[in-house]
């Protein structure tokens, strides 16, 4: 995927909007790149747009030309009266001073923004957790990648399972470093996440992610050995774990599909109700 135009020059950055390297702070200074975010994100006056970190402004002021809202969270108290002078007569835009990982949302069926990559990993957790209709982030490149894998492949893992169990992944695009400043060491990609039903509806979540993440300590072992140390934290018997051990493909963990993961959930949250009957 190509990069991107070159981005305008730098800016000087005064006080109230000096980036701060504890905060992950890198701000988007390319109208090129913008525009991709935006135009990705196919925007009209029924959206109710939610933008994480948004820095100097540089994203909303063209989010709220094409939405119907855009609600903004910043944990910077700079940064949040910087955008009250720029933008706190919009009666389009709320401005929320805050952690997103922390903050009780409003309801909002778009997410657009380019988060600090130290939050990347939660963020999209919290995502997906969510109802939405699409997000387009910007978000470190090898990040993206993980999030888009493939069964099989290197970057797969278990962000990539948890965020395809309920959407589909594309990397629209490709974000120089430069196109921030201060200038991170790596490039950026723009990525689209659109919700969808699961392939194979999952009789619990909570299931489903735990047994996920315990599987991923081990993504090149086989299936089989990993799935009977994870039963065998249950406290499961061994005739059970061997059942449901038997309906897996003789793959290693990085191998299995989405879907794979999906049926497996259930069988085991089936055995966990037939072990404590």
């Amino acid at each position: 995927m190509p990069g991107l135009n070159m981005p305008l020059p730098d800016s000087s950055f005064d006080s109230a909007s000096r980036p701060l390297r504890r905060l992950g702070q890198n701000f988007l200074i390319d109208k090129t790149a913008r525009d991709l975010i935006v135009n990705s994100a196919d925007l009209n006056r029924s959206d109710v747009v939610l933008e994480v970190g948004p820095g100097t402004g540089f994203l909303t002021e063209v989010l709220v030309t094409h939405a119907g809202k855009v609600i903004v969270v910043e944990k910077d108290p700079r940064l949040v009266r910087l955008l009250k002078r720029k933008h706190g007569a919009n009666r389009r835009l709320r401005i929320i001073e805050g952690d997103v990982l922390n903050a009780k949302l409003p309801r909002f069926n778009k997410v657009v923004c380019s988060p600090p990559y130290y939050i990347s990993s939660r963020l999209v957790l919290l995502l997906v957790s969510k109802k939405f209709r699409k997000a387009v982030l910007t978000l470190q490149k090898e990040f993206a990648e993980r999030l888009a894998a493939k069964p099989g492949s290197p970057d797969y893992g278990r962000i990539s399972v948890m965020v395809q169990h309920k959407s589909s992944v594309k990397v629209a695009g490709v974000i120089r470093k430069d196109s921030f400043r201060p200038v991170p060491s790596v490039d950026s990609a723009v990525v689209v996440i659109r919700r969808r039903r699961p392939e194979v509806p999952v009789r619990s979540e909570r299931v489903f992610g735990d047994m996920v993440r315990f599987l991923f300590t081990q993504r090149r072992k086989k299936v089989r050995k990993v799935l009977h140390q994870y039963l065998e934290t249950m406290q499961a018997s061994r005739n059970i774990a061997d059942r449901t051990a038997a309906s897996l493909p003789d793959a290693r963990v990085f191998q299995l599909t989405v879907s794979d993961f999906e049926r497996l959930s259930n069988e085991i949250s089936e055995m966990r109700c037939e072990h404590h009957e």
